[in-house]
């Protein structure tokens, strides 16, 4: 075999291997409900790299109960080829005699449902055709979920084609296909393997596992993964995957203790479960489908209290210092603010993700010379009410101009933005993002409107950022939120989210 063969080959397996042990490590984390984790199960070939099994009744799977994951890890060096919808109905794509639709539905009879409800996930570093109809509806679904789109649109439609197209491949009836494609997760364009081993890294540091060396070629894990297929030890639940990991010195600190952790979703990332890292935890992504609210009235009558009630109880959270993970939408970030604000007394830091997890906990730095907000106003629709862009991850103004073009209520824009300037990384710290947020709550206050009037806030902002500008309740007034739609498919525009003061 040539060398490049067994390199892509070898590279493949670690890759997997390091997926195994992402999973693996929350065997040993109290509040997780995984129960076993399994390396090549041979009960679901074809979907059999790794399986996830949890506590029952299961976990919570976009407001379905989910008992089991099972992942098909495909790995390429080379990226000269791409996913397309009839890729999964082309035996030839990947070299077999069954497509990956039909060993994906192989594998779902096998397994039945015995142990309750599933999903199958392909997991794959390589992406989509760029005019794949699937694609954009993939990229922001549950976990590569296919949308409810894909089931409700008529036959003509591209997506009907689509599901007719691998419905008539299968051989299913409709109602078979369904129940089957409803598990599917299609999770392709997946991190690289340097940002999974960083992933990885993170998740093993908060388990009290030895870190992969960053300065170091080799590490035990790839071995060890190799040697536990060979010798069959490949199944493991809590008790066994810790004497596994004490009898190969894996274990060199206890698990990072600190403050609480609370948690609120409102969207589900990949291979990520925000409640097993939180002491106390929210999630209203069933109301979502991906990133897109399902019904506009649910961000008023069930996000709002249900995030609201979740954070009522501001006095205990005055005692002792808290964490806050903001898995969620901007708006549902600045409502935990805004229910948080600063007269609670509430000591509550958000959490911000990245190489390293990190607490936003302001200091006591005063220096806000990269704070100062630069501002212009224009005049846009026939209404009274005024509208801000805040402009700090990206430009937000076309877009908002756009929306406010065509609105009977809003006549002024407001564009705001740093005067240190805009993209991914404006924001340096949380004592940065702090000042910020006094500053744009000080704009606010003074571009309001008099009486009855409401401020159309639009945020393109960081959820800290978001956080802290809504714990100044007090000095903003009547709002109204607004999110994006960053992948186009309901208008490329913004739609309103949630009102406050309720």
């Amino acid at each position: 075999m040539a060398l490049k063969q067994v390199a892509a080959r070898i590279e493949g397996d670690v890759f997997q291997g390091m997926f195994f042990w992402l999973h693996a490590a929350m065997l040993l984390r109290p509040s997780a409900k995984v129960v076993r984790v399994v390396l090549e199960n041979d009960q679901a070939a074809g979907v059999d790299d790794i399986s996830v099994h949890y506590a029952a009744p299961g976990i919570n799977a976009g407001g379905r109960t989910c008992a089991a994951d099972y992942f098909q890890v495909k790995y390429h060096v080379d990226q000269s080829s791409e996913y397309a919808s009839d890729s999964f109905c082309d035996p030839a794509f990947i070299g077999a005699t069954r497509s990956l639709l039909q060993r994906f539905y192989d594998a779902r009879s096998r397994l039945g449902s015995a142990d309750g409800w599933h999903r199958l996930s392909l997991v794959s570093n390589w992406q989509w055709a760029s005019s794949d109809k699937l694609k954009p509806l993939l990229r922001q679904s549950e976990e590569g979920a296919l949308p409810d789109r894909f089931f409700s649109e008529g036959l003509r439609s591209n997506l009907g084609k689509i599901r007719n197209a691998w419905r008539e491949h299968l051989e299913l009836s409709e109602t078979a296909f369904e129940d089957f494609a409803r598990r599917l997760r299609l999770r392709v364009d997946y991190l690289s393997r340097p940002e999974l081993k960083e992933m990885l890294n993170e998740r093993l540091i908060n388990v009290g596992m030895r870190e992969i060396p960053v300065d170091k070629t080799q590490n035990i894990y790839d071995s060890l993964t190799q040697q536990l297929i060979m010798n069959g030890t490949n199944s493991f639940d809590p008790d066994t995957f810790r004497a596994m990991c004490e009898r190969e010195g894996l274990l060199v600190a206890p698990p990072i203790s600190g403050p609480p952790v609370l948690g609120i979703r409102s969207f589900m990332r990949f291979a990520e479960r925000a409640e097993d890292e939180c002491t106390a935890f929210v999630c209203v992504a069933d109301n979502f489908e991906g990133r897109h609210i399902r019904s506009t009235e649910s961000w008023q009558n069930v996000i709002l209290p249900k995030v609201a009630g979740f954070l009522k109880d501001a006095s205990a959270l005055r005692t002792t210092e808290n964490h806050l993970l903001l898995e969620c939408h901007s708006s549902v970030a600045f409502l935990a603010g805004y229910e948080l604000d600063r007269k609670s007394g509430a000591q509550v830091f958000p959490v911000q993700k990245g190489v390293r997890t990190s607490i936003w906990k302001p200091g006591d730095s005063t220096n806000h010379a990269n704070a100062a907000w630069a501002t212009t106003t224009s005049a846009a629709g026939s209404g009274t009410d005024v509208a801000i862009a805040v402009s700090v991850s990206r430009d937000a103004l076309s877009d908002v101009r756009a929306y406010a073009d065509g609105s009977f209520v809003i006549g002024t824009v407001v564009d705001a933005r740093p005067v240190a300037g805009i993209g991914q990384r404006a924001v340096a710290d949380a004592d940065h993002a702090v000042a910020l947020a006094d500053g744009l709550a000080e704009l606010v206050r003074m571009h309001r409107p008099n009486g009855a009037g409401t401020t159309h806030l639009f945020l393109a902002a960081p959820n800290a950022l978001a956080f802290f500008l809504g714990q100044h309740r007090g000095a903003l007034g009547k709002l109204q939120l607004y999110e994006f739609d960053f992948e186009g498919e309901r208008g490329g525009s913004y739609s309103p989210s949630i009102r406050l003061p309720a």
